[in-house]
């Protein structure tokens, strides 16, 4: 293995613990958004969801794809007729250009309404709807379900 290799390892591996921990920040404050009565402490919960969305998610998605690609043109692998990497790219795109977008749009406007909430002192029905719509867990669940997928896919590469 070539110290290019091992550099690209390790800034894989960084990028996946990026990703994950952003996946974290924002699973955990969207959960405790969900659960409050007080537009404050909802408020509170969506900002650190969104922050951990832009800081940790976003680029720590953006990274693992970078480092993947460059690690399998390294080993030498077709990213078209390995069959394993071609579904791992599939589900990668997945994740990168429709669940990370969708949960940054949906996590924006919950915030939005949050804030004209706080402006009226009383819930509007926008939020009630778009708490109610659940959207971002959904968006977040889904991640977080493909990502063992997509770490068995890169490790067993069963076709």
């Amino acid at each position: 293995m070539s110290t290019g290799e091992q550099v690209l390892r390790i800034l894989h591996f960084l990028s996946l613990f990026l990703m994950t921990a952003g996946l974290g920040a924002v699973m955990v404050p969207l959960w405790r958004g969900w659960r409050e009565e007080d537009t404050a402490s909802q408020l509170s919960a969506f900002e650190d969801a969104t922050t951990g969305h832009k800081a940790a998610l976003l680029p720590g998605t953006i990274g693992v794809g970078a480092t993947g690609i460059f690690l399998a043109a390294e080993a030498g692998y077709n990213f078209f007729t390995t069959g394993w990497l071609l579904a791992l790219e599939i589900l990668y795109l997945l994740v990168l250009f429709i669940c990370i977008p969708v949960l940054g749009h949906a996590l924006n406007r919950v915030e939005i309404e949050v804030l004209k909430s706080r402006k009226k002192n009383e819930p509007t029905p926008e939020l009630q709807e778009l708490i109610n719509d659940n959207v971002p867990i959904v968006m977040s669940l889904a991640i977080l379900f493909l990502l063992p997928v997509m770490a068995w896919l890169a490790e067993f590469k069963p076709f």
